[in-house]
């Protein structure tokens, strides 16, 4: 620093030396070994080569040799061929509006001479003899690469026509960039996807490639082969089997209007392939773009193509796409980022979009089949169930409706109740299954409740479904619903105001019993593929009918309606399966008499209550297995003073749901006189039945609001979460689910209006 700048404080704005510009423009433009191959590529595709061969030696950092028959450097050029802005491709700024080769700026051997070691070997047609000149810094230098301040001269030597550029020890002189760059072999990688990449574009041009001391080519193509045979050659035939052509310009247009539209946007044509529905790829392989034979990554017209792709191809797998893109050159900008890796036009969005038009129909018109890879030997199950599956249709944007479980509901606008009302009305909705205000005059006690649940494993078992027969359930409901108008003073219930408080947690058991792992194999064969697939994406939309149990729900762009009873006895029993022997508990806080549960049914003389099997023999059959309930069931039934059977406490099979107490004395009849305690299987699962149907929502009458309510919520936020998570549908419950209305239906309604 000089006595002036040390007065002043600071340093003066300087002139960078030369060197030190070009090692800066030098980064900025040559970042890896795949860059400055490009770059003399580009060189020999421009100097007419027929034919041009790679070699590489660790990755293109210790030495990348490229060779091509091309026209040749000549001599008196050479000593301008690594100066900055030295080209023979423009002379004006003006020319770039038509440049139409790769290199423009003479920039890109000059970088490449100021951070390697670059000699060029070069013969045109019309000399004798070939020249070897060395450069180091953007000057001619001698052969050990020593800048001794005096400008060599070429050497003369034996060669061929065409050029022979070879780069050695690549970033000597920056080690950051050396740190900077990944393994070898991922070097090697790049180099190979650049040469391929313009192996597939430039039809007239044959490309090798090989590592340095091996005999054999990595990559090889012949000039002059069919694109399907190139991309063959490069990506292998898996890709290659599955192309479609793309080709858009005015010998393909069918009306003036189309080649009106062509020219007023400045596209001169459009060729390529890309990939159809059969060709599944979960790796990314990044898309060819070639505009005006200009290598270049377009953004927005890769996310364009991409977006029509999803609707073909299975999620989470990719596509092959090659296009390129022939554009008037007045209409297009080269000039924009330093490894002209980028380029913009006019019109972008018009031709993006008549590009995607293209592909959109060519994927349309041949997605009527698709190939799938089976296995070797299929069972005769397996072979119908497939020949049955209706064939997936194409679905256009304009027939898809955005979907969010997440969003608000219209409904949620329209209530005027407080934050604090809501807060207690879910609440109440709770503990609300359970309890029901006592005004029986036989019963004065006051009863609570306390819940007891079990231990969660880190991975539930999966939950499963039996075949039980569907009219089993329909007898019960009917049967429930008789005895209901028959004594409707249980409608008001046992327990009042139950107290909701977990205490102790039991561990949780691991079951190995033959009958249940049989129960669970019988459901697995009974499951319903597609119904299941409709649950496991469906979304709620509310009840229709409270007294018949119905409700609706969304699957794509279909509503169905559904028999939420018939659902959630399946789902019900499910739960009931996958928990067998891990209850929660719901205990009663005073027990309860068997003979007093059971009492109301009897005191009536219809016939419907005549033909009931005597209380005494329920009451004894169950009490005869208390030991199982309470083992494998948490149904604890105990001795009074008396020696009269009571009951303490009662499965949980779901800690946000409580049953309707109401229902007790069906159960506790149906426990004594529908299950067959024979056998073992039998027991079990008809046990398991009796609890699901225990916890079946009851019929809700007209005018009642606020029990309309509580179940939607608990239908929206508790069971259909749920059930979209952990339901299997059986083929019984196809009858209980039925399709309403769907929107291209709705849209053909509407156009008719």
């Amino acid at each position: 620093m000089s006595q002036e700048e040390e007065e002043i404080g600071h340093t003066r704005i300087r002139k960078l030396d030369d060197a030190v510009i070009n090692k800066i423009a030098a980064g900025e433009i040559i970042i890896q070994p795949a860059n400055a191959l490009k770059e003399m590529l580009e060189n020999s595709i421009d100097a007419h080569a027929t034919m041009i061969e790679i070699l590489v030696k660790e990755g293109g950092i210790k030495l990348l040799q490229i060779t091509d028959n091309g026209r040749g450097i000549n001599k008196l050029d050479l000593g301008l061929l690594c100066e900055r802005f030295a080209t023979s491709k423009i002379s004006k700024f003006e020319d770039l509006e038509s440049v139409a080769t790769y290199g423009f700026r003479g920039e890109a051997l000059a970088s490449i001479s100021h951070i390697a070691r670059l000699s060029v070997v070069t013969k045109t047609a019309d000399s004798q003899l070939a020249y070897k000149a060395f450069y180091l810094n953007g000057k001619l230098t001698g052969p050990n690469f020593k800048d001794s301040g005096v400008q060599a001269e070429p050497k003369p030597i034996a060669g061929k026509d065409g050029t022979q550029i070879l780069v050695e020890d690549l970033f000597y002189n920056i080690p950051s960039r050396i740190k900077a760059l990944r393994n070898k072999s991922d070097e090697f990688a790049k180099i190979l996807d650049v040469i391929g990449r313009y192996a597939i574009h430039t039809g007239h041009v044959g490309f090798s490639c090989k590592r340095f001391g091996e005999p054999v080519y990595v990559l090889s193509t012949r000039p002059n082969l069919p694109v399907k045979e190139r991309i063959r050659t490069v990506y292998g035939s898996v890709v290659a089997n599955e192309l479609l052509d793309i080709a858009i310009d005015g010998a393909t247009s069918k009306t003036k209007e189309e080649v009106n539209v062509k020219e007023s946007l400045g596209l001169v044509s459009v060729s390529g392939v890309i990939t159809n529905a059969n060709y599944n790829n979960k790796k990314k392989i990044q898309p060819i773009f070639f505009i005006n034979h200009r290598l270049v990554s377009c953004d927005p017209l890769k996310r364009a193509v991409n977006a029509v792709f999803q609707f073909f191809l299975p999620k989470g797998n990719h596509p092959f796409m090659y296009l390129a893109l022939e554009i008037d050159p007045k209409n297009l900008d080269v000039n924009i980022h330093p490894t002209k890796r980028e380029v913009r036009f006019l019109n972008e969005d018009e031709i993006i979009e008549l590009i995607v038009d293209k592909v959109h129909l060519i994927l349309s018109n041949v997605d009527t089949s698709r190939k799938f890879k089976t296995q070797s030997i299929l069972s005769k199950r397996t072979t119908e169930e497939s020949s049955s599956q209706v064939q997936k249709k194409y679905r256009q944007e304009n027939k898809l409706v955005r979907v969010d479980a997440q969003q608000s509901k219209i409904s949620h606008y329209l209530n005027n109740s407080s934050d604090d009302d809501r807060k207690d009305r879910l609440q109440s909705f709770k503990v609300g299954q359970a309890s029901q205000n006592v005004n029986n005059d036989r019963r004065k006690e006051r009863v609570n409740i306390e819940v007891i649940e079990p231990v969660e494993e880190d991975e539930v078992e999966e939950d499963e479904q039996d075949d039980e027969d569907a009219e089993d359930e329909d007898e019960a409901e009917e049967e429930e619903d008789e005895l209901a108008e028959n004594n409707e003073e249980i409608d008001e219930d046992i327990l009042e105001e139950p107290v909701n408080t977990p205490t102790q947690q039991s561990k949780r058991v691991k079951v190995n019993l033959k009958s249940i792992q049989d129960i669970k194999a019988e459901v697995n064969e009974w499951v319903h593929k597609p119904l299941t697939n409709v649950f496991n994406n469906a979304v709620y939309v509310g009840i229709v009918d409270e007294t018949k149990r119905l409700c609706c729900f969304q699957y794509d762009v279909k509503l169905f309606l559904c028999d939420y009873a018939a659902l959630l006895s399946e789902f019900y029993f499910q739960l009931a399966l996958s928990e067998f022997c891990n209850y929660g508990e719901i205990v009663l806080s005073e027990p309860i008499l068997l003979e007093d549960i059971l009492k109301p049914l009897y005191e009536d003389d219809s016939d419907k209550v005549k033909s009931l099997t005597n209380m005494d023999e329920v009451i004894t059959k169950i009490h005869g297995m208390k030991d199982m309930f309470k083992e494998y069931f948490k149904i604890n039934i105990d001795e009074d003073n008396e020696g009269k059977p009571i009951l303490s406490a009662l499965p949980m099979i779901h800690k946000e749901i409580l049953p309707p107490l109401t229902k007790l004395p069906y159960f506790f009849y149906r426990l004594g006189e529908r299950v067959n305690y024979d056998t073992e299987k039998d027991c079990l699962q008809g046990i398991m039945r009796q609890i699901a149907f225990l916890y079946i929502p009851e019929p809700i009458m007209d005018g009642d609001n606020n029990k309309r309510s509580d179940l939607d919520k608990l239908l929206e936020h508790s069971l259909f979460p749920d059930i979209k998570k952990r339901f299997l549908a059986t083929k019984n419950l196809v009858r209980d689910v039925v399709q309403i209305a769907d929107l291209p239906g709705l849209y053909r309604v509407f156009e008719r209006c």
